[in-house]
């Protein structure tokens, strides 16, 4: 499993493409697939910050075959997001299977022009 450590200033959105790929650069398809990205202070904390989601247009599948999304994280919902650390993790959903695909931390950082 991979570890993805996210910076993120909250005057601007936060938008990066990733390919979901084996060690040997083999894309994984995503084709039919859904995702889901849980951002909490602590995994182990009952609240959720932030969800991003396939479904809610945080998680966006753009090359389902060569295994290609971004994660999309706008200025609004950073602005409204406490300035701190957070850790997150990536689920890869397929039927009833919940794949991880990363896990790391989330900094959320001020803006100067917010």
């Amino acid at each position: 499993m991979a570890i993805v450590n996210i910076t993120c200033e909250n005057d601007a959105d936060f938008c990066r493409q990733f390919a979901y790929q084996l060690v040997d650069g083999t894309p994984i398809d995503l084709t039919g697939n859904t995702m889901k990205m849980g951002i909490r202070h602590r995994a182990a904390d009952v609240t959720e910050e932030m969800l991003l989601t396939t479904e809610n247009g945080g998680l966006i599948i753009t090359d389902p075959p060569n295994g290609k999304f971004t994660v999309t994280i706008t200025q609004a919902q950073l602005v409204q997001l406490e300035v701190g650390d957070y850790e997150h993790s990536l689920i890869r959903i397929v039927g009833p299977q919940r794949m991880r695909v990363w896990s790391g931390s989330l900094v959320n950082n001020a803006g100067a022009s917010r």
